[in-house]
């Protein structure tokens, strides 16, 4: 994933200065539109209107974002998949840009319709069981598990989401029964946890900080190898002996397939160096839970997205996931 690893900011400085080779463009000559399949109001809306701002200020131009949901974001996606290839559609995208494609048969719109243009936000996934429950890490969890007949269950924020990837790795590696109960939202799903209607649910750090620090929530454990600054008392998977269970909530932009590579090259270096160039937003970010995200390009991004089709389509396929 080298797209999501920490780089020198070097490269990223490069970036910055490759903007003025594209002054005599004509690119961007209006504003632009930044499309998010998902409703407002939520954290993959505060991330990219952030995103937005960085993108004005480098590019001299409105960025407008344009909340589209329904469908697990492909109506959004379509709506991009189909706009003018100018530069002046794009569209934000994460872990559906590759799930919806390896779950669903019958699509509106092609994955070779979209050209990836740059890694945007990065954060690991938190597994969350409620406060009040005896059990404080992974390995508690699996001797709970394997005393109880139906299991555990693990609610998620949409068949296909990060969740229930998660869900579909904790059960494999685990080696417990894990039933599935899908939400409409995580909002809705950390509702049931802490409700007591189920046992445990696996979230972005920004969606579940507040219940961890009022005492509402417990953190099993961090989806990577590498602890979150934003939450340095959570330990790893991988510390935990369960490396395998590895789920990252990620943002990236695209743009509709034939949009001219120069743009495509200056939409990148406008977000490494708007991000280089806020402090406030990095700063943010880490709050947020994510990892440094602002110094990537194109190929890696490119790079990041087969290797995590390939990835996810093998837990796709030896778990039998379903929409259903």
């Amino acid at each position: 994933m080298n797209f999501l690893v920490n780089r020198r900011l070097a490269v990223t400085f490069l970036g910055a200065c490759a903007l003025p080779a594209f002054a005599q463009s004509g690119w961007p000559g209006k504003p632009i539109r930044l499309v998010l399949p998902f409703s407002a109001g939520g954290p993959g809306d505060i991330t990219t209107r952030q995103i937005g701002q960085a993108l004005s200020l480098q590019l001299k131009q409105p960025v407008i974002v344009d909340n589209k949901p329904g469908a697990g974001g492909i109506i959004g996606s379509d709506f991009v998949a189909k706009s003018p290839a100018d530069g002046y559609t794009l569209l934000i995208a994460g872990n559906g840009a590759i799930a919806n494609a390896l779950l669903r048969p019958k699509m509106p719109y092609a994955e070779t319709d979209f050209v990836p243009v740059i890694g945007t936000s990065n954060s690991p996934s938190v597994i969350v069981i409620n406060a009040s429950s005896p059990i404080k890490n992974l390995k508690d969890l699996q001797a709970y598990a394997k005393t109880r007949p139906g299991g555990i269950t693990f609610g998620t924020a949409g068949a296909g989401s990060t969740g229930h990837f998660v869900a579909e790795m904790l059960k494999s590696a685990l080696g417990v029964s894990v039933t599935v109960v899908h939400y409409k939202s995580g909002s809705e799903t950390v509702a049931a946890i802490i409700g007591g209607q189920i046992d445990l649910a696996s979230e972005s750090p920004v969606a579940v900080q507040g219940y961890l620090r009022s005492g509402k929530l417990r953190g099993l454990a961090i989806t990577n190898d590498k602890r979150l600054a934003s939450l340095p008392d959570v330990a790893t998977t991988a510390e935990q002996g369960f490396a395998v269970i590895l789920m990252q909530h990620w943002g990236g932009i695209f743009a509709p397939r034939g949009t001219p590579p120069a743009v495509l090259d200056r939409i990148g270096a406008a977000w490494n160096a708007g991000f280089l160039a806020d402090a406030k937003l990095r700063s943010d970010f880490e709050a947020n839970g994510s990892f440094q995200t602002g110094s990537g390009t194109r190929a890696e991004f490119e790079q990041f997205l087969r290797s995590e089709k390939q990835r996810l389509g093998k837990i796709v396929a030896d778990s039998k996931m379903t929409l259903e």
